[in-house]
């Protein structure tokens, strides 16, 4: 097995910086870490310099690094007398910066080992509130590293830069060096100075107080990438996300805490937050309060809960009386057909953004496949939360689909898996109805109990299957050892407790609960057949996928080791923390989310009519303006 980052989007940015640079020289790989960046270079032909502390943890077994590599072990960034002066045509130094204190003396030694014409390719984290061990630097965004570079000395005027993935990355080159310290003040005023003496990209205008979260400058694609899960929204020129006027079709927000419910308020309170106008509309006759806290500033508006012409109508109407900019509507089955109709109609570009794996409202006929395609072809973009989703749909739509997994509520305190303590916990927390499989856990979990009488299987959830696994368990001999929570609202405080989290399911969209495990820092175990848990867990790494379904079931097989294994459990528990942090955290998604949203305000709204060839959207069609027509008449005849 050849080992690969897990950092989203870095693979794009190495075929992008092989692309940019054709004619091959020599390379350093500053912090290679696992090599993938090293081994994609002297694939290619690249002479390949590869360091980093720790060199040896690389050089064992089928994960040893090629040995065609110049390795130079325990190199400091901040002291490489070991490479010579002018000696490298090009520096990759990925996911270093946030690791080192003297960030000037670093970026020094890289200016001395490049040749006069030698390119950086460089990738920092994007700025987080969270404090993670060994970044002694919280993050950038695109604006703060261009100023960095610029004040040390790189050439940035054909510089580009880009925000892909859970990368603030830059290309620059060697450039003159730092101006002489008397025309910097190291105060106001120096950001004009780097500026006249011409250090920034070319067109770009940098001035004190310029807002640096930038998606892109002077950026463009000579190698697509080939990740969907990163956000497509590369802009051709650097500005700010416009602020727009959003309106979310979030469905049952005063009378549900489902996990539509929770994402639609997360991404409505995000948006809020980054400065955009909110209004959500919900459908509710009793016009109840949210059961969500919302940002004070966003908007309420009850939409009758009749599927009817005159509730259409009324949609309109509320919709239209607002002044929005775009429409986002989340759901899971034909409710998307109303909101593209209101959309249509209103003449706003839409968002539609779906929260389950596909083929199950088709399955249990909620949702049929044909009616999934109409809905869809109306909208401007199509949201979905992980790769597997996209095949599902023909052709012609799958270049509107942006996938973008989600988020959760940030834990204040973590878990402690590795801690050892008299009784452990297994976790798990799920509605209690037949398609969350819990059944399959309780008796996974019976065939363990007698081996590890200190651990108990903690369910937190409630549902019709609740009596079922109750008289399971008895029937088991583990009634003792399993805790029956019932429905919490905040479950938060048992994730702190917990040493395993289990998702027994075979069906999910994105589940949030499995999230909130990694959040925690709680290594999990799950079924290698079920979307978005084999998107989160990362076999090895973050917890343990169990082979199985109607077969063999390897469930007790996976959470044996786990179980066994103090060490283990410590070790991945860490890293389901780092996955959240790199993939999941609020910081990564909320601007994704809102990447999106912006692109469809700039693509505008899909008009469907009936020249279109395709027959979905011919359907869609006279779906659309069909009832359009039925509701003129009938008001013509009031």
């Amino acid at each position: 097995m050849q080992v690969t980052t897990s950092i989203p989007g870095q693979d794009d940015l190495i075929e992008e910086a092989l692309t940019s640079l054709p004619s091959k020289g020599c390379i350093i790989d500053i912090g290679t870490g696992s090599g993938l960046a090293a081994r994609r270079f002297l694939e290619v032909g690249w002479v390949v310099t590869a360091t980093g502390f720790d060199m040896d943890a690389y050089q064992k077994n089928d994960e040893a690094l090629p040995k065609e590599l110049h390795i130079v072990s325990d190199l400091d960034i901040c002291n490489m007398d070991a490479i010579d002066d002018a000696s490298m045509d090009a520096v990759w130094c990925a996911h270093v910066l946030e690791h080192v204190s003297d960030t000037g003396r670093a970026l020094a030694e890289i200016r001395r080992i490049l040749k006069p014409d030698g390119w950086l390719f460089i990738a920092v984290p994007p700025f987080k509130h969270e404090v993670v061990g060994g970044h002694v630097n919280t993050g950038w965004n695109i604006g703060t590293l261009m100023y960095v570079l610029a004040n040390a000395g790189f050439d940035l005027t054909n510089g580009r830069f880009v925000r892909h993935g859970y990368n603030i990355f830059g290309m620059a080159q060697r450039g003159p060096g730092p101006l002489p310290k008397e025309e910097l003040r190291r105060a106001n005023g120096d950001l004009e100075t780097l500026t006249k003496a011409g250090r920034f990209p070319k067109g770009l205008e940098v001035k004190q107080g310029f807002n640096g979260d930038l998606p892109s400058v002077n950026w463009k694609w000579n190698c697509a990438p080939k990740s969907i899960e990163v956000s497509r929204l590369m802009l051709a020129s650097p500005g700010p996300v416009p602020k727009m006027r959003i309106g979310f079709f979030i469905p049952w927000i005063t009378q549900g805490r489902g996990g539509t419910e929770n994402v639609g308020q997360m991404m409505a309170n995000a948006m809020a937050g980054r400065g955009h106008s909110v209004v959500i509309f919900t459908f509710d006759n009793n016009n109840g309060p949210s059961l969500w806290p919302l940002d004070d500033s966003i908007e309420l508006v009850h939409l009758s809960e009749h599927d009817d012409e005159r509730a259409d109508q009324m949609m309109v109407v509320e919709v239209a009386s607002r002044n929005l900019d775009l429409l986002v509507g989340l759901h899971m089955n034909r409710t998307f057909l109303r909101y593209v109709r209101c959309a249509q109609k209103v003449g706003l570009p839409i968002v539609l953004s779906e929260h389950i794996d596909p083929r199950f409202p088709d399955w249990i006929g909620t949702f049929p496949a044909d009616e999934r395609v109409m809905a869809f072809s109306g909208a401007t973009l199509v949201h979905t939360l992980v790769n597997a989703f996209v095949p599902t749909l023909p052709d012609f739509l799958q270049s509107r689909m942006r996938v973008v997994p989600n988020t959760i509520r940030e834990p204040e305190v973590l878990a402690k898996p590795g801690k050892e303590k008299e009784v452990k916990y297994l976790l798990t927390v799920a509605r209690l109805v037949p398609r969350k499989n819990t059944s399959r856990l309780v008796e996974a979990f019976a065939k363990l109990a007698r081996d590890f009488p200190d651990w108990k299987l903690r369910i937190v959830g409630g549902g019709p299957e609740e009596r079922t696994l109750r008289e399971k368990a008895q029937r088991l001999g583990v009634a003792n050892a399993i805790e029956f929570l019932g429905a919490q609202e905040d479950p938060y405080a048992f994730y702190h407790e917990a040493d395993i989290f289990v998702i027994p399911s075979f069906f999910e969209g994105f589940p949030l609960t499995l999230c909130e495990a990694l959040a925690h820092g709680i290594p999990a175990v799950g079924y290698e057949v079920c979307n978005g848990v084999n998107e989160q867990i990362i076999h090895g790494e973050n917890g343990l996928l169990a082979q199985g379904r109607d077969g063999a079931d390897n469930l007790p097989v996976e959470l044996h080791k786990l179980m066994a294994s103090r060490e283990l459990r410590e070790q991945m528990g860490q890293a389901a923390r780092e996955t959240f942090l790199a993939r999941f955290s609020n910081t990564v998604i909320h601007t994704a989310w809102e990447e999106i949203f912006s692109e469809a305000y700039e693509i505008g709204p899909i008009f469907c009519n009936s020249s279109k060839k395709d027959i979905a959207e011919v359907r869609l069609s006279e779906f659309l303006w069909g009832k359009a027509q039925l509701s003129d008449a009938g008001n013509k005849k009031a």
